[in-house]
């Protein structure tokens, strides 16, 4: 099989693992069920477009064959807005939204308990049985939105009304309808689950994603940062305290690194959340790990499951031959894994990407060549300029001057001095952060990277590779190769 026909053939999938509906029969296992699940991760960490949703759903799949009870809530068209209303004014903050996030955990675990038909002889089951009930009714899904709609914060503290069929007989139950104070019902709430989870010594799991989905309304409100932390914290509360009780259930957050690395400056207590994170890292950082990286292997994959011919060739480098393609890198000829990674951000979603408008430009231009990964660089890197607006336009609107801005400082390398110089002359007046902050939040983002000359060549430094290092205003700067070509077709 030639290598165009091979190209076409392959479904590369879903930029976005979580719209992915073939996700399952090319997902790439880097033991994220050890990593997440057994061992002590709380808060699943990465940037935009590294991963999270996919393995998010990809340890749902899971459920059946490790004998695990999964919740998946997800945060997407979750009432936010709601939420930000239910501060319990006995916290201080950051800590206000404890009490509200803390009933719905101990909600969905006790759905979990209840509907698990092996706990019907457990001593406390019927009370949470009842409690669930009375509170929620025969329909359970998306306990979370349903909590936070029906709360009303009052003189008394928050109140949950609940939302289940009435009963003509009167019943005395502990954690029935007469009970409506939030905090009340979490204290008895959480002995119950407690017991039960020591009791059944079954796997729970209870997962949160898409909780950054309302991000760019709430930029600006300390108060979305705070119910986040408050999340957090009681995720960490409650799994350090289940642990002594059923060391196999959990909960798990996933978000964004940008949105996380926000947290020291609204609390700095927050620095205790590293110990249980798991940050999902695609970067290649040493000359050691292009040997086979993971993100190759993640491309392979996807080839082989399309294309059965090449199973165990090294599927993306039989189709991207190097001999035949011819790219050039700094008047070298490169290797086109290479070339099209030093374009990405080390992240699965630009690699995919890349290749898909490969493959498009292949089947219009009939050819496999660098007249094709060129023409596909333009269409990859307009894309890459688009999934940046997304992500810059809550912090800076005036996104159009902040590209032309980056235009005019071309290819070349440059110095922060001459950022400045041209940052005055051009007149970014609209651009709501000085130059020296600029800089520094475009380090931040992977689009402007330090560089610097030597012997053996440019030393590039730069958050894709290492997301701890910082802007260094002493060294010449250059914009990400990737991001180029897309400046000058925006």
């Amino acid at each position: 099989m030639n290598a165009i026909t091979a190209l076409l053939k392959t479904d590369f999938g879903n930029p976005d693992g979580l719209y992915d509906i073939n996700l399952e029969n090319y997902f790439y296992d880097n033991e994220y069920w050890k990593k997440i699940v057994q061992e002590p991760a709380y808060f699943i960490i990465g940037r935009k477009g590294t991963g999270k949703s996919a393995v998010y759903n990809w340890i749902k799949n899971r459920e059946v064959e490790n004998g695990m009870i999964i919740s998946n809530l997800s945060f997407k068209s979750f009432p936010f807005q709601k939420l930000l209303k239910l501060s319990d004014d006995d916290f201080t903050r950051p800590n206000q939204y404890q009490s509200i996030w803390k009933y719905i955990i101990l909600s969905e675990f006790a759905k979990q308990i209840v509907l698990d038909e092996r706990n019907k002889l457990l001593p406390h089951y019927i009370e949470l049985y009842d409690f669930v009930n009375y509170k929620f009714g025969k329909n359970l899904k998306d306990l979370h939105s349903k909590i936070t709609t029906n709360t009303n914060k009052t003189e008394l503290g928050l109140q949950f009304r609940g939302i289940g069929p009435k009963t003509s007989v009167e019943k005395s139950v502990q954690l029935g309808d007469e009970i409506e104070n939030i905090n009340e019902i979490n204290e008895r709430l959480e002995e119950l689950v407690l017991d039960n989870l020591a009791e059944t010594q079954r796997p729970y799991l209870i997962q949160f994603d898409q909780l950054d989905d309302n991000y760019t309304l709430y930029i600006d409100n300390k108060k979305y940062f705070e119910s986040l932390i408050s999340l957090f914290k009681i995720i960490y509360s409650l799994n350090s305290t289940i642990l002594s009780y059923n060391k196999n259930t959990k909960i798990v957050a996933y978000l964004r690194s940008d949105i996380y690395n926000q947290f020291s400056s609204h609390d700095p207590d927050s620095a205790k959340f590293d110990y249980h994170t798991y940050k999902l890292n695609w970067a290649i950082i040493n000359k050691n790990d292009w040997a086979n990286p993971a993100l190759l292997q993640l491309m392979n994959i996807r080839i082989e499951n399309s294309v059965n011919e090449l199973r165990g060739k090294g599927s993306f480098n039989y189709i991207f031959n190097k001999k035949f393609i011819l790219l050039h890198e700094n008047g070298k000829n490169i290797d086109p894994f290479k070339y099209i990674i030093h374009r990405t951000f080390h992240r699965p979603r630009d690699l995919v990407q890349f290749c898909i408008k490969i493959k498009e430009q292949a089947d219009i231009l009939n050819k496999l060549d660098y007249h094709t990964i060129n023409a596909a660089e333009k269409e990859y890197s307009s894309w890459l300029i688009d999934e940046l607006k997304n992500e810059i336009s809550p912090i800076i609107p005036a996104t159009e001057t902040l590209f032309a801005l980056l235009r005019t400082l071309g290819t070349e390398s440059f110095t922060s001095e001459y950022f400045k110089q041209i940052y005055f002359e051009t007149g970014n007046k609209n651009i709501n952060k000085s130059p020296e902050a600029l800089l520094r939040y475009l380090y931040e983002l992977g689009i402007i990277s330090n560089i610097q000359f030597g012997k053996n060549g440019a030393g590039i430094y730069s958050i894709i590779r290492n997301e701890k290092s910082k802007y260094d205003p002493k060294m010449k700067a250059v914009i990400h190769s990737g991001i180029i070509k897309g400046l000058y077709t925006y």
